[in-house]
């Protein structure tokens, strides 16, 4: 009997290591579509960390000291410096969306958002009022008009983090800055996806002048408590620590269970 205990037991964890059940962290968990942590430090590719590949390729920005690590500095409107990444199903968001960056301006944007933007479906980032906007095309709504904004303004030369969200089951729009709500509107409709590249650093026409860090993108309106905790721990952090945790823990109770 014990023995065959015994054999459950390695079957079960043999299943946990390959399978990675229990592994993932809510920063690279099934609703994560893109994950960057810019820790490579050369090369032309930002490596996407979450499960889709979604890799980028580096259109002029230099590999520059991030928030925590490394990090991407980009020079403005000057030399035109953006991250490109191609379309995938994985981006071609319809439901809802978080996207949330480390962004450090040396200047304010000369028109709307220099944070990521798949033109004319979604964008976050910073607009030339010093705001963060939210702004995407939906089945309800047209690019124009399917607007949200912050209420705080950006600061210069200093590391701050940025954040929209947005649900289409309730229809509405959040903008966080350094973890904390900002502003918020309704919005209505589901997402309408496209065909183009999405980009880091850069709108339709003006490009960021400062530097970025720990860029994330998920299918869903994420909760302001895994923005402040992402933020807080950062991409590192919570990977190390949190799979961690949980493999510990789905160790122990198979082994209570087994026992039993």
């Amino acid at each position: 009997m014990r023995n065959a205990i015994s054999t459950m037991f390695y079957i079960a964890l043999t299943v946990l290591l390959t399978t990675g059940i229990g592994l993932h962290s809510f920063a690279q968990d099934e609703h994560t579509v893109l994950l960057y942590t810019f820790e490579t430090g050369n090369g032309n590719t930002v490596k996407d960390r979450s499960d889709y590949g979604n890799d980028g390729k580096l259109m002029g920005p230099k590999w520059d000291n991030g928030n925590a690590g490394g990090g991407l500095a980009f020079g403005g409107n000057g030399p035109r410096d953006f991250v490109e990444i191609p379309d995938s199903d994985s981006l071609d968001l319809t439901e809802g969306l978080t996207v949330e960056m480390w962004l450090y301006l040396e200047a304010w944007s000369t028109a709307g958002g220099t944070g990521a933007t798949k033109e004319t479906t979604y964008k976050v980032g910073p607009r030339s009022d010093k705001k963060v906007l939210l702004r995407m095309t939906t089945d309800a709504h047209a690019w124009g008009a399917a607007v949200v904004a912050g209420k705080t303004d950006m600061p210069l030369r200093k590391w701050t983090h940025i954040a929209g969200t947005y649900d289409g089951k309730s229809g509405e729009g959040k903008i966080y800055i350094d973890g904390a709500l900002d502003g918020e509107g309704k919005i209505g409709g589901n997402i309408t996806p496209n065909d183009d590249v999405l980009w880091l650093g850069r709108g339709a026409g003006p490009f960021l002048e400062g530097r970025m860090d720990e860029v994330r993108i998920s299918n869903i309106a994420r909760s302001e408590a895994e923005i402040k905790e992402l933020m807080n721990k950062g991409i590192e952090g919570v990977l190390a620590v949190q799979p961690q945790g949980k493999l510990t823990t789905t160790w122990g109770k198979l082994k209570t269970d087994f026992a039993r």
